[in-house]
């Protein structure tokens, strides 16, 4: 009896990975202010979030099931640390950021390459106010999209990086697709990487 269980619960849990999961976006940020949705479909569910109002909705067949604007709790005032204790804590993470920007490039690499787009329309303005880093993310955006901005009629993904002041404005509107299955090999692949576990644990620690 036990063993029929096993196998029926495994057969549904191999058809729950093998099947698709589809996500829709379309979110805009212009003068500080978010509008727009997110949407994940996977078999009979489906989970809605609006930025605007901020709720969130899960239906189930078509079904309302659960739902509501977030509750805002009171924030707890955390310890003062010292200017220097603060300094040596922003170094350490900096450094273990560093060390995790490899692997954290190949494994976004990874999951964009295993989407099945069937359109994405990205146009997005950003700068930081120190334009080392603006040109920094500007870098990390050409080696993950580049291969992406050959005119397409399926996406087109453009970037506009301001050198001059601290924005962030975006126009998103996409449709994809993926099964859960294709994200277990790059995920373990991730979490098995010797510099995502030294990092890991130092993170944790501090």
């Amino acid at each position: 009896m036990i063993g029929a269980i096993i196998i029926i619960l495994s057969v549904i849990a191999v058809a729950m990975l093998l099947s698709p999961m589809n996500i829709s976006v379309n979110s805009a940020r212009a003068g500080g202010k978010i509008d727009g949705f997110l949407s994940i479909g996977w078999i009979m569910f489906l989970f809605r979030y609006t930025l605007k109002d901020k709720k969130t909705e899960i239906l189930v067949l078509g079904r309302r099931v659960a739902g509501g604007g977030l509750i805002n709790k009171e924030k707890i005032p955390e310890p003062k640390e010292t200017e220097k204790s603060t300094k040596v804590k922003k170094s350490r993470h900096l450094k273990d950021i560093f060390h995790l920007s490899g692997p954290l490039l190949r494994l976004f690499k990874d999951l964009i390459y295993s989407f099945r787009i069937k359109y994405l329309n990205i146009d997005i303005t950003f700068g930081l106010e120190d334009p080392a880093y603006t040109g920094i993310i500007t870098g990390f955006l050409h080696s993950i999209f580049f291969p992406l901005r050959a005119p397409c009629t399926v996406y087109t993904i453009n970037w506009n990086p301001d050198f001059t002041r601290p924005v962030m404005e975006w126009d998103v509107k996409a449709e994809a697709a993926i099964t859960p299955i294709q994200i277990l090999p790059h995920l373990a692949k991730f979490i098995t990487n010797w510099q995502v576990l030294r990092s890991g644990l130092r993170i944790i620690r501090n």
